[in-house]
């Protein structure tokens, strides 16, 4: 097993894609607030990721699951809560596939 395969899967989070009627088998990613450089935190809530004031988060997955030629209805769930994917790409080592990053806001939630 890869190094970057055992970090995913034993420190990650359970997450899936759905796209439509298509949808990823559930698999291992890091999901975290994008911090601001100030690290001023004024407005906002705490959710279970941690401080959401923008809304916006940073996506960390394996290279199996490249996130490309998504519709722009397609979804990122963890545990229980929907996100947008905005933008990705995927990173390379040596021809290979190494990771992938995006940039997620939660959707917003309905009462």
């Amino acid at each position: 097993m890869k190094n970057y395969e055992f970090i995913f899967k034993n420190f990650g989070r359970t997450v899936y894609v759905k796209d439509g009627n298509n949808q990823t088998e559930n698999y291992k990613a890091f999901l975290q607030p994008l911090r601001y450089k100030n690290k001023m935190y004024l407005s906002g809530y705490y959710s279970e990721l941690g401080h959401y004031g923008e809304g916006y988060y940073l996506y960390v997955g394996p290279p199996s699951v490249p996130l490309k030629n998504l519709s722009a209805k397609a979804i990122l769930h963890c545990e229980g809560v929907n996100y947008n994917i905005y933008r990705t790409e995927q990173v390379f080592f040596k021809n290979k596939g190494v990771y992938v990053w995006a940039i997620i806001k939660e959707e917003p939630r309905f009462e």
